[in-house]
């Protein structure tokens, strides 16, 4: 029986954290949709762009939106940018938050990501 408590906790400890996860997520999600408001076109650029380049090989054909969360914190940070080796460090550090360094691999392969991303943002602002 003890085991049996103990696991059930255990259980319950975890689904707890992982509602914590998906509450956390989803209000960061709000406060970017926020921050973004009037921008959406620029972010659908930088989505459509990171889909078409597909840096860590998620593109499917079916999934266009996997890159939104990324394009919003790029974008985000677009100001941050005076050149565009600023805006490939700044991707390159995006992409290593949201998969971790190994994923997400060295900033040289961010060159010509940033070199597009770059022109929409002078183009933009």
């Amino acid at each position: 029986m003890t085991r049996w408590f103990r696991r059930r906790r255990a259980d319950q400890a975890v689904e707890a954290q992982r509602r914590t996860v998906r509450d956390d997520a989803a209000r960061a999600r709000q406060t970017r949709q926020h921050l973004l408001t009037g921008q959406e076109g620029l972010v659908a650029s930088i989505e459509d762009l990171l889909f078409r380049h597909d840096p860590i090989g998620i593109n499917f054909d079916h999934n266009t939106d996997e890159y939104r969360p990324e394009a919003e914190t790029i974008t985000l940070r677009l100001p941050e940018a005076a050149t565009e080796h600023d805006l490939r460090r700044i991707i390159h550090e995006e992409f290593v938050r949201w998969f971790g360094a190994s994923i997400a691999g060295p900033a040289e392969g961010y060159d010509s990501i940033a070199r597009e991303i770059w022109q929409i943002w002078r183009v933009h602002r």
